[in-house]
């Protein structure tokens, strides 16, 4: 029997006709009910990883996967290949851009194609042209919802066309509770509004290594300092400029004391000159993207996360993945994880003061380090697994695809 997570799309044997009829794919079998995953994206981060890892243990509650992205003159994005190459049935899609209308057409024609009978939608673009080309192709839309940055003018026009088009889809996903509040403000019903929350494989994050060609080894930081990273995008919502500051004031008490943020984004020179106004060259780190990051998670003694505005950080699971304390602030749904005093410390977003407290706080303690990291990899092993979002994913999609469900806006 062919899985479900690799089944290539030239097992659609049946007519234009007959897919209307039934769509999926033929496993041989049976015929496993194929759900398209649409996001635009320039790179491989925690919501494509989630979208990759959903796709690879879908096919346990029965359902085929199928992964669409954007691409730029007909190159694969990281998400496109990553798919790949574990396997994982794709599409890319080269529309002038993600807003014209041929995309939408675009969109609707490998709906139909393919045999897809579910289209969830990630991200702002996905959702507004995923509503559009799911109608099209006549079948049902969710959406699911991270959070929203408003990071300038541009996106905080398209933000509000989300939370429009989030009311139009057959049913929202949030991955957090604090994501859910703010999608029901916006006018979302209910009964058409989930929390399925981020998972993680544990199994998958390999032991720290031992001996030389450590990543530690490799920035040139010192064996027995203590290491205060964070990582993700540089832009203006992850606010890494407040742990700058924070090193700062930390760097003038101890000599110890290594600062590093991991991950690319447009304010590497911003940050850069903040961190030698600060006189930090040398002891606060821009390394850059790293592939490695589950290895270089082990190195690190306390990880924080001092954004403005958050989903469910991925990040965050990693670092428990790893058991490491984390210092974060407290956005989004950051503290359904981070629970203040058990397995991390909470701050206000934006408070400088309170990071520098509580990262100094951790530096000092390696008793509470050690203990803070054991909670958190026992808060995602209970909380946070990708067994417990598939199943809920599994159940959602069953409801949704009924045979008596009239995807919104088809009625009459």
């Amino acid at each position: 029997m062919t899985s479900p997570a690799t089944a290539p799309a030239t097992e659609f044997a049946a007519s234009h006709a007959q897919r209307r009829a039934q769509t999926g794919v033929q496993t041989g079998v049976k015929t496993l009910p194929r759900v398209a995953h649409l996001i635009a994206t320039n790179f491989y981060g925690g919501p494509e990883r989630q979208i990759v890892a959903h796709a690879l243990r879908i096919g346990q509650e029965g359902f085929a996967p199928l992964v669409v992205s954007f691409t730029e003159a007909g190159r694969d994005n990281g998400l496109l290949v990553a798919a790949k190459a574990e396997g994982v049935p794709c599409a890319g899609l080269s529309p002038r851009s993600a807003f014209h209308p041929g995309a939408i057409t675009e969109i609707a024609d490998l709906l139909r194609r393919e045999g897809v009978g579910l289209l969830v939608a990630h991200g702002y673009k996905a959702n507004i042209v995923g509503r559009l080309a799911s109608r099209f192709a006549r079948i049902p839309q969710i959406s699911v919802s991270r959070g929203w940055t408003a990071e300038n003018s541009r996106i905080r026009v398209y933000e509000m066309l989300d939370r429009k088009f989030l009311r139009l889809a057959d049913h929202v996903v949030a991955v957090s509770e604090g994501q859910a509040r703010k999608v029901a403000a916006a006018g979302v019903p209910g009964e058409r509004l989930s929390v399925i929350h981020n998972g993680i494989d544990l199994d998958s994050y390999p032991p720290p290594r031992k001996g030389p060609g450590t990543a530690r080894e490799g920035l040139g930081i010192p064996k027995d300092a203590l290491l205060v990273a964070t990582a993700g995008r540089l832009s203006p919502e992850k606010d890494q400029a407040s742990l700058v500051a924070a090193a700062a004031r930390i760097a003038a008490e101890r000599d110890d004391v290594w600062f590093a943020v991991f991950g690319e984004g447009f304010l590497r020179p911003e940050l850069e000159r903040a961190v030698r106004e600060a006189g930090l060259e040398g002891r606060f780190l821009l390394p850059g993207f790293r592939s490695d990051m589950r290895e270089v998670m082990h190195e690190v003694d306390v990880f924080t996360l001092p954004s403005l505005t958050e989903g469910l950080p991925n990040v965050v699971l990693e670092a428990f993945a790893c058991r490491k304390p984390v210092v974060a602030t407290a956005v989004g749904g950051t503290p359904e994880v981070v629970r203040h005093g058990e397995n991390g410390l909470l701050v206000a977003a934006g408070d400088g003061q309170g990071l520098t407290r509580a990262i100094r706080a951790l530096a000092a303690s390696p008793e509470e380090r050690r203990s803070m990291g054991e909670r958190g990899y026992e808060t995602v092993r209970a909380l946070f697994n990708y067994e417990s979002q598939t199943a809920a994913y599994g159940r959602l999609y069953r409801r949704i695809m009924r045979p008596d469900a009239t995807p919104a806006g088809m009625a009459g």
